[in-house]
């Protein structure tokens, strides 16, 4: 197809510390087709998996990044690949906050039980309520955000 250094063998965009392919630099690319390698061997070929929140961070230092190119500047955003996680077992669940979420980390702390299962209840209708609103990040969630270190841009 002559598309050399878009993917790697596994067909994962390959991306720089801004998000942009090096050797198509219109092209960017998030989320769970980048390639990211992975910390260590393993049996099976995966990659490394990515939570919501460190996905919201290559969003916004894409769309920074994407501007300055349109305003004829280079791009300069990175996210943080920052993690908050909370995973919902039925009536129980497990929390984690991982900065950044590929090691070495500056911050790793982890949680479990039941009252992951009801603030995970609680997130999903403050998300949806975002939504419904059109508000990507009230000022208060940044807030909160902010005085416990954890950012989404660099």
């Amino acid at each position: 197809m002559g598309l050399e250094g878009l993917v790697n063998p596994r067909g994962f965009v390959m991306v720089d510390e801004h998000q942009q392919n090096k050797a198509y630099p219109n092209i960017f690319s998030i989320g769970v087709c980048i390639a990211i390698p992975p910390v260590g061997p393993t049996p099976v070929p995966v990659g490394v998996p990515k939570t919501g929140f460190m996905i919201e961070s290559m969003v916004r230092a894409t769309a920074h990044n994407i501007r300055a190119l349109l305003d004829g500047r280079a791009p300069t955003h990175e996210g943080t690949w920052n993690a908050v996680c909370l995973a919902d077992f039925g009536d129980g669940g497990f929390a984690f906050v991982a900065m950044p979420q590929i090691p070495p980390r500056n911050v790793n702390w982890a949680s479990g039980g039941k009252w992951v299962h009801w603030g995970k209840i609680a997130f999903e209708k403050f998300f949806l309520g975002k939504v419904r609103r059109g508000v990507a990040e009230p000022f208060y969630e940044k807030m909160a955000l902010d005085i416990m270190g954890i950012t989404k841009s660099k």
